[in-house]
């Protein structure tokens, strides 16, 4: 082998297409067959090329032929080559940005790849490479889940098992998905840092992937990876709390309670994030370990407030010790209801308006109330949802005497608004042309409806004299009802028509009057006719109890959800302070969110109410 080394050494020239054909040759040996072959091989090569030339190129995208010996696992071959390559062709890499250690990862090539780090100068230097997707060569034996591949790369250097590839992912992490209890048991038991641990965090991994048997194993054997945060400075139970993940917090009891008290980059403790997204169940396992403030000196119920969670809302407004930080303020002042106020959640409004130990006058400060924050919002945005909380808010029974001292220039707010405002002729026009065509239709109803009565009239010659053209149904008191509903409806309407005909003129200030006029007639004219349409129908099958019944009372929900959230903006009902009317008025308003969907986070505590049991016995 030595002299077939030397002799061409002394050739003139290598022809590229020479050593291409020599190199491909010793590649399919070195696949196919065995050293003696390769030698052989190498000894019969024309004087033209160099074999040392061929050991320290790279001969295919695949690599040198330590790279190919390496993956094949032909250990005597690759010994051979050691012997009479350059010391950097161990550090070379292929297309892929393999070295051939990477290889002999990959194939579980473990004599290959003690080889390899015995002949390295720095083996350090081979055991750390990365290849282009990230990975070294301990990332390459545990995707493959080699155990003794992996404890020999380890052992050698532990520095690779902190190193995240182009996923973020760590060897450890990878482990996570290996399914290999021995892989997961060697690299978890040994001593890591977890400041080292570069990526995503391990233990987050096994929550993530419900392996609670593994957080059980990695508590026992090495508790400080606990600690471990993820990008936003969560630990796992910040992450547990947000996936609604309840057998991590068994670990709670196992003397890992002082992480309940670490803040994320936010300043949460993992207690405000169970109550960001309403999971009771986990409130009431932290709330004996956890402190109740974050960095913004927000409660967990400012916090479930803010968010619209109903449900924890109303778990902590009952609780003897919870309930009483309703008045609590945060750093910039403000209560609980000021943060359902500025994110417009009328359900969660609702239960803390009703609470009696709320005290309404509570000024942030900006020195504004919770009602001032929903008005503003209203003005910058006025969205259904703005529109509700005011409903809900404005139902409080007393206005604070202190405002006026502590808010001079609210005195006159209403006055220069007023000045500010210019009515907009082509949009006054507009919407009086709207209301004018919505009234004119349900006078046109009406009036047909009150001469095609049901049951039609009298007109058989058996009847009485008196009684010819009369209604069949005069005496049925529905009968009655109809007529005094469909004539209701009629009069308004025709009301407001007139009162719009008149108001097509030139002065916007008219038409603004106009249009305020007839709001109301039109708000009376729809239920009545709605009552009409169903006092009606009722009538007409009265013959089936049971069908009669069931339009009757369907009709009355829906008459009470559409109109009486209408009657609501109606200003002496707004402003009624009344306990009966406020209770209707927050009937009214959960029927809107709950029809039209204004709060998705109501439909998901109702929801999280009727399986918290489940999940907690789980």
């Amino acid at each position: 082998m030595n002299n077939a080394l030397a002799a061409p050494k002394t050739a003139v020239r290598q022809e590229p297409k020479d050593l291409y054909a020599a190199a491909s040759k010793l590649t399919a040996i070195i696949e196919d067959a065995d050293v003696e072959e390769f030698i052989s091989v190498i000894e019969k090569l024309d004087d033209q090329t160099d074999p040392w030339v061929i050991f320290n190129s790279q001969v295919s995208s695949r690599g040198s032929l330590l790279h190919i010996a390496a993956e094949r696992r032909q250990d005597n071959i690759l010994r051979l080559l050691l012997d009479h390559v350059a010391d950097h062709r161990i550090a070379s890499k292929n297309d892929w940005g393999d070295t051939p250690l990477h290889m002999a990862a990959k194939a579980g090539a473990c004599g290959a790849a003690g080889m390899l780090i015995r002949q390295a100068k720095d083996k350090n230097q081979i055991l750390r490479m990365k290849n282009k997707r990230g990975n070294t060569a301990l990332h390459e034996a545990v995707l493959i889940r080699n155990v003794e591949m992996a404890c020999l790369l380890w052992k050698e250097d532990s520095e690779p098992m902190y190193l995240e590839n182009a996923e973020r992912k760590s060897p450890l992490y990878l482990a996570l998905d290996t399914g290999n209890s021995e892989i997961l048991q060697e690299l978890f038991s040994s001593s890591l840092e977890p400041s080292s641990i570069q990526g995503l965090s391990p233990v987050h991994g096994a929550v993530v992937r419900g392996q609670y048997d593994l957080l059980s194993k990695i508590h026992a054997m090495n508790m400080k990876l606990f600690a471990m945060t993820d990008s936003g400075g969560g630990n796992l139970f910040h992450f547990a709390a947000h996936t609604n993940r309840i057998q991590v917090f068994k670990l709670l009891e196992q003397g890992a309670e002082y992480l309940a008290n670490d803040r994320d980059n936010k300043g949460d403790l993992p207690i405000h994030i169970a109550s960001k997204m309403g999971h009771v169940h986990l409130i009431e396992k932290l709330l004996p370990v956890s402190g109740l403030l974050n960095r913004q000196g927000q409660t967990i119920l400012h916090v479930a407030a803010k968010y619209g969670r109903s449900s924890a809302v109303k778990y902590m407004l009952k609780h003897p010790n919870l309930g009483k930080l309703i008045n609590k303020r945060d750093h910039d002042g403000n209560t609980p209801s000021h943060l359902a106020a500025m994110h417009s959640h009328p359900a969660t409004l609702i239960l803390l308006v009703l609470d009696e130990r709320r005290d309404q006058f509570c000024l942030n400060h900006e020195l504004l109330t919770a009602l001032d924050i929903a008005l503003d919002g209203i003005k910058r945005d006025c969205t259904l949802r703005k529109v509700l909380a005011v409903m809900v808010l404005g139902s409080e029974p007393y206005v604070s005497k202190d405002l006026l001292v502590l808010r001079p220039e609210a005195r006159d707010e209403a006055f220069i608004e007023l000045g500010k405002k210019k009515p907009n002729r082509d949009h006054v026009k507009d919407v009086n042309n709207t209301h004018l065509l919505v009234a004119t239709l349900v006078a046109t109803v009406t009036f047909a409806a009150g001469f095609a009565v049901p049951g039609g009239f009298n007109s058989s010659d058996m009847a009485s004299e008196d009684d010819r053209g009369m209604a069949t149904m005069l005496d049925n008191r529905k009968f009655q009802a109809f007529t005094i509903c469909n004539t209701i409806a009629m009069l308004c309407s025709m009301t407001a028509v007139v009162n719009l005909m008149w108001a097509q003129q030139k002065d916007v200030n008219v038409a603004i009057a106009a249009n305020q006029q007839t709001k109301l007639l039109l708000k009376i004219a729809f239920p009545a006719m709605f009552a009409a349409f169903l006092t009606g129908v009722t009538l007409t099958v009265g013959k089936h109890p049971w069908l009669a019944n069931t339009m009757f009372y369907l009709g009355i929900i829906f008459l009470l959800i559409f109109s009486g959230a209408k009657l609501l903006e109606y200003p002496p009902f707004f402003k009624s302070h009344h306990r009966p009317i406020r209770f209707l008025k927050h009937w009214l308003v959960l029927a809107h969110i709950v029809l039209w969907g204004v709060e998705t986070n109501i439909l998901d505590d109702m929801e999280e109410d009727s399986v918290t049991v489940t999940r907690f016995r789980d």
